[in-house]
């Protein structure tokens, strides 16, 4: 692998180290807890990780500007602009819709863009595919399973009243 592709793995490696270390922050603190608090794991295991990136990232930047790696040419930008940053924007709309409209509708919406984005085209593709997968995803997930999924901001509803009939007849 060349200095460059080690160069842009440890950035990507030390970006999700930094959110996990932000996640393993709002771990709450046991006020009868005695010992090693639930906290004090999660986040040593991010101090390692991250010293560890970082001595990868020194590394690979010597690499790198020692071979000149880091004059690209101008396809890798146009990957990067064309399906690198699209995709990554796919994924933050998401996460933003789940969070106000729960799973169901955010499924059905994201998959018919990341289809869209990959060049198919038609309604079979962008809308029964999505709309079929996202079903049959949240009837196995949120009905039979019975994964709890949090509310939405602006559509809110309860699985258990959609689903709970269809569990107590299969008896799960």
């Amino acid at each position: 692998m060349s200095a460059r592709s080690d160069f842009i793995s440890g950035l990507v490696m030390l970006a999700c180290t930094a959110i996990f270390y932000m996640a393993a922050l709002e771990i709450e603190e046991d006020p009868f807890g005695v010992g090693m608090e639930p906290y004090v794991f999660p986040i040593a295991i991010c101090y390692v990780l991250g010293g560890i990136t970082l001595l990868l990232l020194a590394r690979s930047a010597v690499g790198a500007f020692r071979e000149g790696l880091f004059a690209g040419d101008l396809q890798e930008i146009r990957l990067f602009f064309g399906w690198v940053l699209p995709m990554a924007a796919i994924a933050f709309a998401y996460l933003g819709l789940i969070n106000l409209f729960q799973y169901l509708l955010p499924t059905i919406i994201i998959l018919a863009a990341t289809l869209a984005l990959f060049g198919n085209r038609g309604v079979k593709w962008l809308v029964t595919i999505p709309t079929i997968s996202g079903l049959v995803y949240y009837v196995t997930f949120f009905g039979v399973f019975r994964l709890l999924e949090p509310t939405g901001i602006l559509i809110e509803y309860d699985n258990f009243y959609i689903f709970g009939a269809m569990r107590k007849f299969i008896g799960v």
